[in-house]
């Protein structure tokens, strides 16, 4: 018989009969992933083929959502990259007097201890320049001093308005100036306040100051360097707003050299008509200014009882008043809506009745000029060219006396219409509006340019040539030149901006032209005689600012500043005398 014995060595896989299940399920594996690849490529093709990979749009519908959802992406993006860069400069000071407390009488209890909290750089984060002061109640004072002044904020140097360079020009400026530096708090809020008193001393560059849902609140503005032009008020009640000999925001400060006193205020809040506040369901609201500790102005305001009313959506604690100070008093007027204005404009400033009814008469004088200068027309010159040129003879109704072919003949443009000037006019206002905006805020060099983009602008006027005769002749004369626009006053707006910015030779020769083209509009002369005086030019500073209190003999203003440059003509002349 034969034994069966066993192999020692097993038999190999897959051959004689014996499977490898193993090696067969990861071949068929790997095969039916290169099929569902396959399958998944060509779906792909297919279907960018046909347009449907959603790389684009299916409809002109599709197209329009993608387009607002992609353009809502960027917009959020902007969003809170602007949030995140104000939250950088946004110090938050809440309940720094004690928590507001819902349950309480809104009395001041009696016999409570009023804290004072003093407010400098030390409270404030780094790079913090905007502060909000916000839901805390006293009683008690909270007070931002002066060391707050001290902060800076740096603007770069716009690039755009670099000069022009040329090759191998010798003055060409090829460096980039240096940024403006700009000092104090950019701006304050005050929220949720109740039964305390706010004290500003520092210089705030926007000059603006929002206050919204306070109770028993008082603001007081005091000092040299507490500038403050416009505040906005929302939803308080018992707000009380004092300026105690604090400077309006176009305020040429005079300093006395050789002294250690400060800047000395020249034009106060109120004294310039951009000095306003503005307030919107507010209840017993009271404004004051204050000269040398003794009240100087006062008016008191409520929304309900200025006749504010419900309009449509519109609650009547939404209407907005402002009050501000007209022909030497305090006053309160309402601000008119879009469609009360009948489309006028002035830049982008809130308008009253009152400045509407101004507008609309400037605009009517407007119209009667030109009817004026334009109704007589009876020839037109050939230019060399053999076209008609822009000029015309223009027979006025006034006889000269030396004349005897009797009829005064002027020149005026034949091709621009009525509604043309009317066009240059709107842009002219609109320039000046932009730079008033900006001289508000403290950009003198943005306001520089405004302000020239209107001279410009007014040199397209039909009379053009009797202005540029005008202030090329350097005598002093006694008579206002008659103009379609009020050069003069954009001229001494520059003026002001120059003296800020510390060009005085610039600032003198604004002064100049305003003066030249108005001789009785004071604020040309003033600014005048405030550039003599920064040049050291004191003698013929008394000149100017003594012509200036000519044309107004109660403006304080200008009465200071002829002292001023009185007691700087007698230091000099001492000065003399000692060498």
């Amino acid at each position: 018989t034969m034994t069966a014995t066993s192999s020692t060595t097993a038999p190999k896989k897959g051959v004689a009969g014996s499977i490898d299940y193993d090696s067969w399920e990861k071949k068929a594996s790997n095969l039916s992933k290169q099929l569902d690849d396959e399958e998944e490529t060509e779906k792909k093709e297919n279907a960018s083929a046909l347009g449907l990979d959603g790389k684009h749009a299916r409809s002109h519908a599709e197209a329009e959502e993608r387009a607002k959802a992609k353009d809502l992406k960027t917009t959020k993006k902007k969003l809170e990259a602007y949030t995140q860069r104000e939250q950088g400069v946004v110090e938050n000071l809440v309940g720094m007097l004690g928590p507001v407390d819902e349950d309480a009488t809104s009395t001041t209890e009696e016999g409570k201890h009023q804290e004072v909290k003093y407010i400098t750089r030390d409270l404030l984060g780094a790079g913090k320049r905007v502060v909000t002061i916000c839901d805390t109640k006293g009683p008690g004072k909270l007070v931002l001093t002066q060391d707050l002044s001290n902060l800076e904020s740096a603007t770069p140097a716009n690039k755009s308005l670099q000069p022009k360079s040329y090759k191998d020009d010798a003055e060409n400026k090829e460096e980039m100036p240096a940024p403006t530096v700009h000092r104090g708090l950019i701006k304050l809020t005050l929220r949720n306040l109740h039964q305390c008193t706010v004290v500003i001393k520092c210089k705030i560059i926007t000059g603006t100051v929002e206050v919204s849902h306070c109770k028993d609140v008082t603001i007081l503005v005091e000092g040299d360097d507490a500038t403050v032009v416009t505040v906005q008020a929302d939803l308080c009640t018992n707000l009380d707003i004092q300026f105690h000999d604090s400077p309006s925001g176009k305020n040429v400060p005079l300093r006395v050299r050789d002294t250690t006193s400060g800047p000395t205020t020249t034009l106060f809040w109120g004294q310039d008509e951009d000095d306003r506040i503005y307030h919107a369901g507010v209840n017993n609201l009271r404004v004051a200014t204050y000269r040398d500790g003794y009240i100087d102005m006062e008016t008191s305001a409520d929304y309900v009882k200025n006749g504010a009313k419900s309009v449509g959506n519109a609650a009547a604690e939404e209407v907005q008043f402002i009050t501000s100070v007209v022909n030497g008093d305090l006053t309160t007027e309402k601000v008119l809506t879009a469609g009360e204005t009948k489309g006028m404009k002035q830049g982008a400033r809130a308008l009253t009745e009152r400045e509407l009814k101004v507008l609309e008469r400037k605009k009517s004088q407007i119209e009667e000029a030109l009817d004026e200068k334009l109704k007589d027309m009876i020839q037109i010159k050939e230019n060399p060219n053999g076209k008609n040129a822009n000029k015309v003879k223009v027979a006025s109704s006034e006889k000269s006396s030396d004349n005897e072919d009797g009829d005064v003949v002027e020149e005026v443009y034949a091709s621009t219409t009525k509604e043309e000037i009317e066009a240059i006019v709107s842009s002219i206002e609109d320039q000046k509006a932009k730079g008033n905006e900006a001289f508000s805020s403290g950009e003198y060099a943005q306001a520089v340019l405004f302000y020239t983009m209107a001279l410009d602008r007014a040199a397209d006027l039909p009379d053009g040539t009797s202005v540029t005769e005008t202030l090329s002749n350097k005598g002093s004369s006694s008579s206002k030149l008659e103009q379609l626009f009020p050069r003069h006053i954009v001229l001494s707006n520059r003026s002001a901006c120059f003296l800020k910015l510390g060009h005085h030779e610039k600032a003198l020769k604004d002064g100049t032209d305003a003066a030249l083209l108005d001789p009785t509009y004071v604020k040309g002369m003033f600014r005048k005689g405030l550039a003599l005086h920064a040049m050291g030019e004191y003698e013929e500073a008394i000149k100017s600012l003594a012509s200036a209190q000519k044309l107004e003999p109660k403006n304080k203003q200008i009465k200071q500043a002829l002292q001023f440059a009185e007691m700087r003509m007698t230091q000099e002349m001492r000065k003399r005398r000692q060498r």
